[in-house]
């Protein structure tokens, strides 16, 4: 019984020191960015039918009042129907590549995940959302596989007891 558990300790400790040792090469970086800077720029003009070159076939998607998308046509359907109706006269904000945080998990899958912050003076408001993004390389394009999005409660956003300093 002792040898099976240094064995899965050993493996354990093994398997987080590769995942802590994949790095994102700066290209992969900048292919990232500009896969979710294609998402947010249909944010605004609602061209949903691009995402066909940024998205997998099989893309989940699940928006800020929790309903789930599975597959690119419901995706694309979902994000064209709500956008032209709720968003129609809504513009959001470029994307803000400074706030997201990139977590490779292997050369070929990344979380992105982007929190919010308060709007700055002179910009029209939006919905405020914090979102995680998986990213996956396929045929050297990073395309995203899962998205969601999360509404920020901004009266419950200050009480994060993670940002306590205590």
């Amino acid at each position: 019984m002792r040898l099976p558990l240094i064995s899965l300790a050993a493996l354990l400790a093994t398997s987080h020191q590769v995942a802590a040792q994949v790095a994102l090469p700066a290209t992969d970086k900048e292919a990232i960015v500009a896969t979710l800077q294609h998402f947010q720029k249909n944010l605004n003009d609602h061209k949903f039918s691009e995402m066909v070159y940024y998205t997998t076939p099989e893309v989940t998607s699940i928006n800020i009042v929790g309903m789930r998308w599975q597959g690119e046509p419901a995706v694309q359907k979902g994000h064209q129907v709500v956008f032209d109706a709720r968003y129609k006269d809504m513009k959001f904000p470029p994307l803000d590549v400074a706030a997201l945080t990139f977590q490779p998990l292997t050369p070929e899958v990344v979380v992105v995940t982007k929190g919010s912050k308060p709007l700055p003076p002179g910009v029209p408001p939006h919905p405020q959302t914090a979102n995680t993004t998986v990213l996956v390389k396929r045929q050297g394009r990073w395309l995203i596989a899962a998205f969601q999005n999360t509404l920020v409660d901004a009266k419950e956003a200050p009480n994060d007891p993670t940002l306590s300093k205590d």
